[in-house]
């Protein structure tokens, strides 16, 4: 049984709505240009401009053409304000069936 993915987390930045969604094209994606997703949390950890624009270009599955503005629209919305919904999306990709990880194991007793 196939479960939809959860962690989709909407920004919006100069009037502009960007959907981040957990995919696997957007997990290659930034891996490609952090070398894994630790390095891409480095990256929002500094509160990189570069960094928070490439991931929700990542996320969003922006072109390259649509993401050239992204970095300076960041920059001007604020990146610290940015930077915690994109973690947000960074927890869903590093899981993105959700919390609910199947039945407890048998370590509670019968009634």
């Amino acid at each position: 049984m196939s479960k939809t993915l959860h962690g989709n987390v909407d920004l919006e930045i100069d009037g502009e709505t960007y959907q981040l969604r957990p995919t696997l094209a957007a997990v290659r994606a930034i891996e490609s240009r952090f070398g894994g997703l630790r390095g891409a949390a480095a990256g929002l950890h500094g509160t990189s401009v570069d960094a928070v624009a490439i991931i929700i270009a990542a996320g969003a599955n922006l072109t390259e053409k649509q993401a050239e503005a992204l970095p300076e629209k960041v920059w001007q919305h604020g990146v610290t304000a940015l930077v915690p919904e994109v973690y947000k999306f960074l927890g869903a990709l590093y899981n993105p069936r959700g919390d609910d990880l199947g039945k407890p194991s048998g370590t509670e007793s019968a009634p």
